[in-house]
């Protein structure tokens, strides 16, 4: 009991990689609730504004109209007064996002129904910014094209193309009654869900391993083969601690999702699923964090190879970008690593995610990953009597 005891004392000294992992996840929450309240509106307009020049040689009624279109949601300059080294000098800098030259005989192209494309620049080419704003030319003289072919003269055809597409576009998000279950945040508590494998890992590996790497310490074993305590002993107290930390997180953890998710669907039909999922994940961490520290590294070394592990699992199992971007090869490597599964699992509780519940995925899930936390304790276990010379 009293190296139980010893090793709580010495995770105490030893605190540093437990505060900053606590100062990450705090960050990561308040990161997450801020874009949380800026999405949170059941109403919203998609709206750009762009800094676009131009030089109308046309002077025609579509080129006017369509200047006066793009004038009404955009900054619009008429650079007709700067030479054409000027011009290419402000669309560096990004004073202009986007020049257009309008051609003479332009509007009377259009009106024949011949092809005409309008010359332009810029510094962000195959940007959403060129893209953008092509799409809003191209929409303009696709429906003067259209009013035209319909029998409008052109001062009503520029009239109405411009009324037609001045429409804004708002999106109301209606229910059938209120939900009590689906007023909360749930993005927050899905992020903050998917974000355990990282935080679980980095408290147990950093926090608690250099705690671990103390009690392994080649002055302190000489003491130990002094006295009654075998080394054996001292390695069981080190898996307990270990586990103790990894339980006592894993609740702290549960607690903040209750505090945040108390009224979202996620938590209100997904509890278990978290519960056991992150549970899972925990003891998972614990194993790869016992094999960590069962090497005779030091403790910079740890937080070296902590990062390395930590950072490369995350990004290629989803942790950090949603796994429907991954690409399918690195996600037949994730396949191999078990922070995948504890993804996997958790975007089942998100619909947004692409991933429908499946009882039958979500065994598998489970069963994956207290696979890999067997099999990576089992190593740990057999690198720890190598080093004790017992094998």
């Amino acid at each position: 009991m009293h190296l139980y005891k010893n090793f709580f004392r010495l995770l105490k000294q030893n605190r540093s990689g437990i505060i900053i992992y606590g100062c990450i996840f705090v960050i990561m929450l308040v990161l997450l609730c801020v874009i949380a309240g800026s999405s949170g509106s059941s109403e919203g307009e998609f709206k750009e504004t762009y800094d676009i020049s131009y030089i109308d040689n046309d002077d025609s009624v579509l080129s006017r109209g369509l200047i006066a279109y793009l004038s009404q949601s955009n900054n619009v300059q008429d650079y007709r007064d700067k030479s054409e080294s000027a011009i290419l000098d402000l669309i560096f800098f990004g004073i202009s996002e986007y020049h257009m030259t309008i051609d003479k005989g332009f509007g009377d192209r259009i009106n024949k129904g011949e092809e005409a494309k309008l010359r332009y620049n810029t510094s962000f080419d195959m940007s959403s910014t060129a893209f953008g704003i092509d799409t809003m030319v191209n929409n303009y003289i696709g429906m003067y094209r259209d009013y035209r072919l319909m029998g409008y003269d052109e001062n009503a055809a520029a009239d109405a193309a411009a009324a037609l597409l001045s429409n804004e576009t708002t999106i109301n998000v209606l229910s059938k009654k209120a939900d009590p279950a689906g007023s909360g945040n749930e993005l927050v508590v899905f992020q903050m869900n998917q974000f355990f494998c990282y935080l679980a890992l980095g408290f147990l590996a950093l926090g608690v391993g250099h705690t671990i790497i103390a009690n392994n310490d080649e002055n302190v074993g000489r003491r130990i083969e002094a006295s009654c305590v075998s080394r054996k002993s001292v390695s069981l107290t080190n898996t307990l601690g270990l586990i103790t930390a990894g339980i006592f997180i894993w609740f702290i953890f549960i607690i903040i999702n209750i505090v945040f998710g108390h009224d979202t669907a996620i938590l209100h039909d997904y509890w278990w699923l978290i519960l056991i999922n992150s549970f899972v994940t925990m003891l998972t961490g614990c194993s790869i964090a016992s094999l960590l520290t069962s090497f005779n590294i030091s403790s910079n070394s740890l937080s070296m190879i902590t990062n390395i592990v930590s950072l490369s699992m995350c990004f290629a199992c989803g942790v950090f970008v949603p796994q429907w971007l991954i690409g399918e090869n690195v996600l037949k490597l994730a396949r191999f690593m078990p922070f995948y599964w504890s993804v996997y699992a958790n975007n089942m509780t998100y619909p947004p995610s692409g991933v429908a519940f499946d009882q039958h995925r979500l065994i598998l899930c489970l069963g994956v990953q207290a696979l890999f936390a067997v099999v990576i304790a089992l190593a740990a276990a057999f690198v720890k009597s190598s080093r004790l010379g017992k094998v």
